[in-house]
């Protein structure tokens, strides 16, 4: 296997965040806290914020609500789940943050959202 010049690599701080994307696709599902998260990628909570928004220009959270939002838009569109299912099969721990959050991302409620799918 050929090496890839230095100028081809993605920096140690780029794949820290490409794994840490990964991570929220996996286990979107589950609770996670930042603690764990920057545990399974071996820093620190504070350092794993910071570099996350520095390259993403979003903190950990948003982008993990902001995948939690896209499945369930997706489970809204596509199955008869009530919204409350939606909201504890995409990994969200209470339906007011469900809701909080679908609102921000979609500018429309679940319900909103359904309905425009059908």
């Amino acid at each position: 296997m050929q090496k890839m010049p230095a100028r081809c690599r993605a920096s140690p701080q780029i794949e820290l965040v490409t794994a840490v994307k990964a991570f929220f696709v996996e286990h979107y599902k589950q609770k996670l806290i930042l603690q764990d998260i920057a545990r399974h990628v071996g820093v620190s909570p504070h350092y794993l914020e910071r570099l996350f928004k520095q390259v993403t220009a979003e903190t950990p959270r948003s982008y993990l609500e902001k995948i939690r939002v896209d499945k369930a838009a997706h489970l809204l569109a596509n199955t008869r789940l009530t919204n409350l299912e939606v909201c504890y099969e995409v990994g969200f721990q209470s339906p007011s943050n469900f809701y909080k959050a679908f609102r921000h991302v979609k500018q429309c409620s679940p319900n909103e959202y359904r309905m425009l799918g059908s």
